[in-house]
C-alpha cells in the first residue's frame, strides 16, 4: 500500500514538474527569463531527476548573464546524462562567456564527439580559439561549420572576421559581400567591410568611395561609435578630413564607455593623416593584419560569440 502511494505521488509530481516546465518554456519564449527561472526551478523541485530542465534552467541562467549558475546547471544536467550533446554545447557556450575559453574549447570538442555534425559547436570553438590566438584553428572550424550549413550569413560573417585577422583580406571581402546579399540587414559586416576597405594593411584593397557607402549603410541600421568611428576612417581615407574630424568627435560621443582612442584618432585626423598611414608608419599600439584595433571594435557574436569590429 505504501509502495503504491509512493508510486502515485511521485506520477503526480512528475505532471506538476512537466506543467511546471511547460509554463517556464513559455515564459521563455515570451524573454521572461526570470520566470523561466521560477518556474524551472519549480519543476526541480518537484523532480530533481530532469537533466532536460537543469539545461534549459541553465540556457535561462544564461541568457541573464548568470554564466557562473548556468554552468553549474550543466554540470547538473552532464551528471544525470552525458550522452546530451546540447548540454556540452551550452556549457561552453557560458564558459566562453564568462572568459573560460579552455574550458570552452573542451565543451565544444565534447559536444562534437557526441554529435560530429554540429554546425554550431564549430562555430563556436572557432570563437573560443579566436579569443586564445589560435586564428588558423579558428579558420578550421569555421569551414568545417560552413561543410555543414553552408551559405549560413553568421557563419560566413565569422569566416571573414578571421580571414581578415590573418592579413587575407581579398578572401574576407568575398565572404562579407556574400553574407550582405543572403542578408541585406547585416550591419556588422557592412561595418566590417567597410573598415578592410578604408584600412587594409595592403592598399590594394582600398577603396575608400566602397568605404563610405558601406559604413553609411551600417550606420543607418544601427548606430554606435566603433561604426561611426569606421566612416571617419573611411573619410579620412579619401582625404576629406573635415568629416573625419566631424564622424570621429561623433564615435566619441557615441562610444559607451567613452573611447579615449578616438581622441587620438581626432588628432590624427585634425593633423592630415589616415589610419592606414598610422598602422603602415607602425605607430601606436595597433593590431596585427586585420585584428581589431580596440575592444569596441569586437562583436561577441561571431556571429556566434566572435571578434569583429562589430559594436
Amino acid at each position: 500500500m505504501v509502495n503504491a502511494l509512493s508510486r502515485h505521488e511521485h506520477r503526480e509530481n512528475g505532471h506538476r514538474a512537466s506543467a511546471a516546465e511547460a509554463e517556464a518554456l513559455e515564459f521563455a519564449r515570451n524573454g521572461l527569463f526570470a520566470e523561466a527561472v521560477e518556474s524551472f526551478t519549480a519543476a526541480l523541485q518537484l523532480d530533481p531527476h530532469r537533466p532536460g530542465t537543469y539545461r534549459l534552467r541553465g540556457i535561462a541562467y544564461s541568457r541573464l548573464g548568470l554564466h557562473e549558475q548556468a554552468v553549474k546547471d550543466f554540470d547538473k544536467a552532464i551528471e544525470q546524462d552525458a550522452d546530451c550533446p546540447g548540454s556540452f554545447f551550452e556549457r561552453g557556450t557560458a564558459k566562453m562567456c564568462s572568459g573560460d575559453y579552455g574550458g570552452a574549447v573542451e565543451d565544444f570538442s565534447r559536444c562534437l564527439s557526441l554529435d560530429p555534425d554540429h554546425a554550431a559547436a564549430y562555430a563556436s570553438r572557432a570563437g573560443a580559439r579566436v579569443r586564445n590566438g589560435q586564428y588558423e584553428e579558428a579558420l578550421e572550424d569555421m569551414e568545417t561549420a560552413l561543410s555543414i550549413s553552408p551559405e549560413q550569413p553568421g557563419y560566413l560573417h565569422n569566416r571573414a572576421v578571421i580571414l581578415a585577422s590573418l592579413g587575407r583580406f581579398g578572401e574576407a571581402i568575398r565572404d562579407y559581400e556574400r553574407v550582405i546579399a543572403l542578408d541585406p540587414k547585416s550591419a556588422g559586416s557592412y561595418n566590417n567591410l567597410a573598415w578592410i576597405l578604408a584600412t587594409a594593411d595592403d592598399p590594394a584593397y582600398r577603396d575608400c568611395r566602397k568605404a563610405i557607402s558601406y559604413a553609411v549603410k551600417a550606420l543607418e541600421l544601427g548606430m554606435n561609435g566603433a561604426w561611426m568611428d569606421t566612416l571617419a576612417a573611411a573619410y579620412a581615407e579619401c582625404g576629406d578630413f573635415e568629416k573625419a574630424v566631424a564622424a570621429e568627435r561623433s564615435a566619441y560621443r557615441l562610444s559607451r564607455p567613452p573611447n579615449r582612442s578616438f581622441l587620438d584618432r581626432i588628432r590624427l585626423y585634425e593633423k592630415g593623416e589616415t589610419y592606414a598611414e598610422r598602422v603602415l608608419q607602425g605607430h601606436g599600439r595597433e593590431r596585427r593584419s586585420g585584428e581589431p584595433p580596440h575592444p569596441e571594435k569586437r562583436g561577441t557574436a561571431l556571429k556566434h560569440l566572435i571578434l569583429g569590429k562589430e559594436e
